[in-house]
């Protein structure tokens, strides 16, 4: 299948067959991309018995997947998860815009999705272990950052089911992006040159107003008010779900300074703005925790560790502070600039791995 001597030394390990593995069955998540093509071509190589298996979500699977699996000479099947991709995903993604909230979408779609209903599906087939293209690592049966600094996939992955961990495979968590597309050049990946999908699957790249409007009947085009910090107004809004904390371009306002999105004031329907170093605050409250390195969340009270507001932000050093099912989160560093109610928080060790996962709440 691959021509390994036309492979650079430094890939070897990634093609080099290991009897230990053949006869291992591994089910391939794989979305016609870069990156989980390559990871079917490499298992393949290394000895595995592999299939692929794509999601059908809320349009037609992309057919390049089934043109690997062709290419391999290895099964494909298509999983339709259309039903409970919407009431999962997307109807949640509406929801959270209508109330303010910015979502995060993948993260949701990780736990129920890609490693609930598609990882089901792959252990019901026969196979030990469902297999990714994700940029991670898996340290001690704990998630851990992979090698490429620009993809910190485990922020993603963060709400999944530690149990579930057992049965994933990461294999390209050492690879860095620009690599992995050398490799799968040089392996005969007919995909290797793809771009990279957008980043919301299920809204066309600048088209989010019209999708909220569309699977809201409207509802979203709320009008309001836009007003500073002491409710004076600037200007108008055309509904509060078209707007994100942060945001200054679009606003149609003027004003001597920059001004942004800092709240969502719900009751009023307004949007509440100010200047930037407004939007740097030293705590928020994080919700809905899925642990990882810890056994309960008391274990989290009183800890000292880092945090992610967002997948590309740094890390900040923080201390946890448990209030019920909630934690305070106070930066002990820094102040961290616009925290976005409704996206991910992610927790962090010294050494990249992950302690748990969660949800900003304000």
């Amino acid at each position: 299948m691959i021509d390994v001597k036309n492979v650079a030394s430094e890939f070897s390990k990634y093609i080099e067959f290991d009897s230990n593995k053949k006869g291992i069955k591994v089910g391939v998540a794989m979305s016609g991309g870069v990156d989980s093509s390559t990871v079917a071509y490499l298992l393949k190589q290394q000895g595995y018995d592999i299939f692929g298996v794509t999601m059908k979500t809320f349009k037609d699977e992309d057919s390049d997947a089934k043109k690997v699996c062709d290419d391999l000479g290895i099964e494909h099947y298509v999983l339709d998860v259309r039903d409970e991709f919407k009431e999962k995903v997307m109807d949640y993604f509406v929801n959270e815009y209508m109330n303010g909230r910015t979502p995060n979408p993948c993260m949701v779609c990780n736990r129920h999705i890609k490693f609930g209903k598609m990882l089901d599906f792959i252990l019901s087939k026969g196979a030990s272990f469902m297999a990714t293209g994700h940029y991670t690592k898996l340290k001690n049966g704990l998630l851990s950052v992979g090698d490429d600094s620009n993809k910190d996939q485990v922020y993603f992955l963060s709400q999944i089911q530690k149990d579930r961990l057992s049965k994933i495979l990461f294999p390209v968590g050492d690879l860095e992006k620009p690599k992995l597309r050398e490799l799968a050049e040089q392996i005969g990946v007919r995909v290797y040159s793809k771009k990279d999908s957008q980043e919301i699957c299920f809204v066309d790249d600048g088209k989010l107003k019209e999708f909220l409007i569309e699977n809201t009947k409207g509802k979203a085009e709320k009008p309001g008010n836009i007003v500073d910090k002491n409710g004076k107004i600037l200007g108008k809004h055309k509904g509060f779900s078209f707007y994100t904390i942060g945001q200054r371009k679009g606003l149609g306002i003027s004003s001597e300074e920059p001004l942004y999105v800092l709240a969502f004031d719900k009751d009023n329907n307004n949007i509440i703005v100010g200047e930037n170093e407004d939007l740097f605050k030293d705590e928020l409250t994080a919700t809905r925790l899925n642990l990882f390195s810890v056994p309960s969340l008391e274990n989290l009270d009183n800890l000292e560790c880092f945090a992610k507001t967002r997948s590309r932000d740094v890390l900040h050093k923080c201390v946890l502070k448990k209030n019920g099912d909630k934690f305070q989160v106070k930066f002990i560093d820094n102040k961290v600039r616009a925290i976005t109610p409704g996206q991910g928080i992610v927790f962090y060790n010294n050494d990249g791995n992950v302690i748990a996962g969660g949800f900003i709440e304000a």
